[in-house]
């Protein structure tokens, strides 16, 4: 049966148990009032032994450890509304007088019972729900799905703990005092019944579900916030303590991370300044062959992606890669190449070439000088802003290449956005200085502060930048893809997991605003647009239960957003918790004013479905 199926049975089942034992004797007569009530204990022990089962589960191991937990609450009421009202129906069925009839008022007596029962579990299975898959990837997720509610129980069950047992002496007492003053059994039970009724923790499982929901609905498709998890730290604050921010809301620092966080991942244009009789196809190509040779997260694979996608035709393989972390990438391409028009002969040749990417001071350590016109060149590409890679083979340099560093249009008040949250940015970058002060200054960060920018730090360099700031005093974000950028997202008191732009849905891409500088006699230029799309899932998936990161696709103002939902989520939480304490405090002041439980059950039930409700709009 499909889940939404195998829902709506249940609620129409609970609701059918609570209802039978009304409208049966409505409708056929008292003589039937014994038959419904008897079905309608049928059904809802069904009820409970099948949506309820895990819940009665986890409160028996709770109270064979000697906790109370949430779960605890709600088997306390379910257990005694069902156990006493069975109790009755036995007795009744078994009394030499023959069956009792339907009590005059049917609310206060033990016929309702079940119903109330069922109705209290299926609400309690519902209202735990995240709305979110059980699993990122598929697969067997049951523990993953109980280890997320038993992370989102935390805080129903703290407040369980205090208020499930006085709630047991009170519906204990008000029994007693029932039966002392002359109130038969069949009524007085019933008044302490709905002390457990009133006290159920519905509304106390409904609220960070729910909090949750509404921080996935204000996120849109670029933020996700991670489920609090069992032993985990908690980035958000869902479970912790009422007094004081939680972790998102103490950071004061983001340090945006890595080669791609303020341009996105679209490959823009390239400029190749090709050396005097140079080709700048064959540029393209043996570039980009090595630097596909670059290490899964490397910095140098924003530059292969843009040079893969400036290539016409397929890429050569390259053989024997070797990458020299922040420097360059060197190995060996060989191509096949048909004899031309003049080649003497009809057989194809094979040419291997040992070809360096990277700096000029790398270059320069393997023995190999940039020669003054293409020095010439990398200089103004630098003074552009642009980031340049020297392409040499065979022991000489060929050509000076130059990717654009421009971050999109919207960058700088993306960042005023960021500045708005309350916190200081940092720009961590492996660019060298000149395309990494340029890109500050298109951003608006001051390209001349030295605690706003840091150049030409490698994956190490800016995990080790995050654990200065940190020495420092700051609490600290690092926003950065995990690809390129673990080590400094590891290194954080909280990271935010960036999936990359799309190129798709109108974001825009790193496209370069420059034209090329390639006149004059000693050079040539080309240059080639990608419009390749990106294949990043969207909306950004949620983070991985057990997680303790965030999620969010874009750049600063998806940052900015991530961390203001979490802040609002963790008031939200609070909020909805004081509710549910409120909600449980009232359901007992009316159960011991004398409230059927029938009647005392719409507070917790009406409550918790109220909290499941709430939420703010989707972003936009």
């Amino acid at each position: 049966m499909r889940p939404v199926l195998r829902d709506a049975a249940r609620a129409v089942a609970a609701l059918l148990a609570l209802l039978l034992p009304l409208a049966g004797p409505a409708l056929a007569g008292a003589t039937w009032a014994p038959h419904c009530a008897a079905v309608a204990l049928l059904v809802a022990l069904a009820v409970v032994a099948t949506t309820g089962g895990p819940g009665l589960r986890v409160a028996a191991r709770g109270l064979w450890e000697g906790t109370v937990t949430a779960e605890t609450g709600v088997a306390a009421a379910v257990l005694a509304a069902l156990g006493w009202s069975a109790a009755v129906q036995a007795v009744a069925a078994v009394s030499p007088a023959g069956p009792v009839p339907v009590p005059t008022d049917p609310l206060a007596g033990p016929v309702l019972l079940p119903g109330v029962a069922a109705v209290l579990t299926v609400v309690a299975a519902a209202v735990q729900r995240t709305g979110r898959p059980p699993g990122p990837h598929g697969g067997d997720t049951r523990a993953d799905a109980d280890e997320v509610r038993a992370g989102l129980r935390a805080v129903a069950d703290r407040w369980s703990a205090l208020l499930t047992p006085p709630a047991a002496l009170i519906a204990v007492a008000v029994t007693a005092f029932a039966a002392g003053t002359g109130t038969p059994w069949p009524a007085a039970v019933p008044a302490g019944i709905a002390v457990l009724v009133g006290a159920c923790p519905l509304p106390l499982l409904a609220a960070l579900p729910a909090a949750l929901r509404a921080a996935d609905r204000a996120g849109g498709d670029a933020v996700r916030l991670p489920v609090p998890w069992p032993g985990r730290r908690d980035p958000v604050g869902w479970t912790g303590s009422a007094g004081g921010p939680g972790l998102a809301g103490r950071v004061d620092t983001v340090a945006l991370a890595g080669p791609d966080v303020l341009t996105g991942t679209a490959p823009g244009t390239v400029t190749v300044h090709a050396g005097r009789g140079e080709d700048p196809a064959l540029v393209l190509r043996l570039a980009a062959s090595v630097a596909a040779g670059a290490r899964p997260g490397s910095d140098l694979r924003t530059a292969a992606r843009a040079l893969a996608a400036a290539v016409d035709g397929p890429v050569p393989d390259v053989a024997e890669a070797d990458e020299q972390p922040g420097l360059g990438v060197s190995g060996l391409v060989a191509e096949l190449r048909d004899p031309g028009p003049d080649g003497g002969g009809t057989t194809a040749t094979v040419v291997a070439h040992a070809v360096l990417l990277g700096s000029p001071d790398w270059l320069a350590e393997h023995g190999i000088r940039v020669p003054p016109p293409l020095s010439v060149e990398r200089e103004r590409a630098v003074a552009e802003g642009r980031a340049v890679l020297v392409v040499a083979w065979d022991g000489c340099a060929r050509a000076v290449l130059a990717l654009p560093r421009a971050p999109p249009p919207e960058a700088r008040p993306e960042m005023s956005e960021l500045v708005a949250a309350g916190v200081t940015p940092v720009l961590l970058t492996p660019d060298d200085d000149g395309a990494a002060r340029a890109l500050a200054a298109a951003t608006g960060l001051d390209p001349a502060d030295p605690d706003a920018v840091r150049p030409g730090l490698d994956p190490a360099a800016r995990a080790a930048a995050v654990a200065g700031l940190r020495v420092r005093g700051r609490t600290v974000a690092v926003a950065g893809d995990p690809t390129t950028d673990e080590a400094a997202l590891a290194a954080a008191d909280l990271a935010v997991e960036l999936v990359p732009w799309p190129t798709a849905d109108g974001r825009p891409t790193a496209d370069s605003t420059g034209t090329g500088s390639g006149s004059g006699s000693g050079s040539g230029s080309t240059e080639h647009p990608d419009d390749a799309p990106d294949t990043r899932p969207d909306p950004v998936v949620a983070p991985a239960h057990g997680s303790e990161r965030i999620c969010a696709r874009g750049g600063p103002a998806e940052v900015a957003a991530a961390l203001l939902i979490a802040r609002r989520a963790r008031a939200r939480a609070r909020s909805y918790v004081r509710a549910a304490v409120v909600l449980a405090v009232a359901g007992v002041v009316l159960a011991v004013l004398g409230t059927p439980a029938v009647v005392v059950a719409a507070v917790p039930v009406l409550g918790a479905l109220g909290l499941a409700a709430r939420g703010p709009h989707r972003r936009s």
